[in-house]
């Protein structure tokens, strides 16, 4: 049974006119990227920026599209599934190299996508043949394929490296060069105002802001992603974290960390609405709890550790215990973490953040052809235990020049390159 997925762009383009100054040659684009290791393994690859530039380096088994989300050729042209989905195999050029790719992801502990790969028996028994066999039924196991972990490091990509630095990776590909900086966000902007660059974060807590900036409004691209703020919280009661669960203040998280309205999340699925009566109960329920410290991690990225503050916050003043804790050795029971889908699949969100004692039910979607019953009785579940509280959807926000034809960003935040061009060259200082 062959499943294969066909289409082309979508949203997110840019606008064909601006006020920026033109600087730098045609066809180069500039982008800056706020934090990226260098040399970069794609099987280690984490976070937006550097699933950004793996993407741009190396080639994966099979791709998406920006605009269905469907799964396109790569390596792979074809693929055929038995009748149980338990055994995938693929026609693959470099098919020995994507085996060792996979069989690689499963031994390093720090890869992201090791999770989707762990329990697979990959083999390669010829030069174009894939072969997967997995111990559970997954109707949509190729989508797998097109995470970055999978992409064999040797086998060119859709760019070649030129140079790279710790500061400047700098690649080329079908007419277009794009250079990658290493730059924090406020410096990425002062280099955008002055034309300097093509693509630049939006800072975090500036995102009204620049809209509302002449100069940047027209060039600010917000998105919402398949991914989500969650915190984690071990041991205790589940009466006890339901508490923490209805009274995690989405709000105020969402107007200073996304700033986008409608970004708040109350469940896992999307849509969900805030309970202000659940709120109230949760409060009076306050005092006869037990008078528990919680220790609660503040993570090292920017973002997440003001969003921890702002928790901790709003915790203590309800009348709960949260401590706040850092450090390697910090023992902790509770701490917040981005989750992000490794694929545009709802299932793939479901996978970075259902715990081992939810599998069976996680496992049960994986096989199914209308997933959407056991998603939501998975959403219930989860909510019902309370050992996971959704905060927000993440949002990423960009400032993308108008001078850049062909620019998209897709539910993942992947920008595909290949496909933008720089007018520069026809336009004045």
């Amino acid at each position: 049974m062959a499943l294969v997925a066909t289409g082309c762009s979508s949203e997110q383009a840019a606008p064909a006119s601006s006020t920026l100054p033109a600087v730098g040659p045609p066809n180069v684009v500039r982008v800056a990227l706020a934090d990226f290791h260098w040399p970069l393994d794609p099987a280690l690859a984490a976070g937006r920026d550097e699933l950004t530039l793996a993407r741009a380096l190396y080639s994966t088994p099979l791709r998406t599209d920006p605009s269905t989300g469907g799964v396109l050729p790569g390596l792979c042209t074809a693929w055929r599934a038995s009748p149980d989905f338990r055994r995938w195999t693929f026609t693959c050029r470099s098919a020995a190299p994507i085996a060792a790719a996979l069989r690689r992801v499963k031994r390093l502990e720090d890869a992201p996508a090791r999770r989707l790969f762990a329990d697979a028996v990959v083999a390669a028994p010829s030069a174009t043949t894939l072969v997967v066999n997995l111990p559970y039924r997954w109707r949509r196991f190729p989508y797998a394929l097109t995470v970055v972990g999978a992409a064999p490091r040797f086998v060119p990509g859709p760019f070649e490296l030129l140079s790279g630095t710790p500061r400047l990776v700098v690649v080329k590909g079908q007419g277009t060069t794009v250079q990658f900086r290493r730059l924090a966000p406020l410096a990425a902007v002062r280099e955008f105002r002055r034309g300097a660059l093509d693509e630049a974060p939006v800072p975090l807590g500036d995102l009204v802001a620049s809209k509302a900036d002449p100069q940047l409004g027209p060039s600010v691209r917000a998105r919402t992603l398949l991914g989500l703020d969650v915190v984690d919280i071990t041991g205790y009661s589940e009466r006890f974290r339901r508490v923490y669960w209805q009274t995690a203040d989405r709000g105020d998280y969402e107007q200073l960390i996304t700033e986008l309205d409608g970004s708040s999340a109350s469940g896992f699925l999307g849509g969900e609405k805030p309970d202000p009566a659940a709120f109230r109960r949760a409060v009076d329920a306050i005092p006869t709890l037990p008078r528990l410290s919680v220790p609660f991690a503040v993570p090292t990225d920017r973002t997440l550790r003001y969003g921890a503050r702002l928790l901790y916050a709003q915790w203590r003043d309800v009348g709960l215990g949260p401590r706040l804790v850092s450090g390697p050795r910090a023992r902790s029971a509770a701490g917040i973490r981005r989750a992000l889908a490794a694929y545009p699949q709802q299932e793939a969100l479901f996978a970075e953040i259902v715990p081992g004692d939810s599998r069976a039910a996680f496992l049960r979607a994986l096989g199914a052809a209308e997933q959407r019953t056991d998603l939501e009785s998975l959403d219930e579940e989860l909510r019902a235990r309370a050992s996971l509280i959704p905060v927000v959807w993440v949002v990423d926000a960009r400032l993308v020049s108008p001078r850049l034809e062909g620019w998209r960003e897709d539910v993942l935040g992947n920008v595909d390159y290949s496909g933008v061009r720089s007018l520069a060259s026809s336009r004045r200082p």
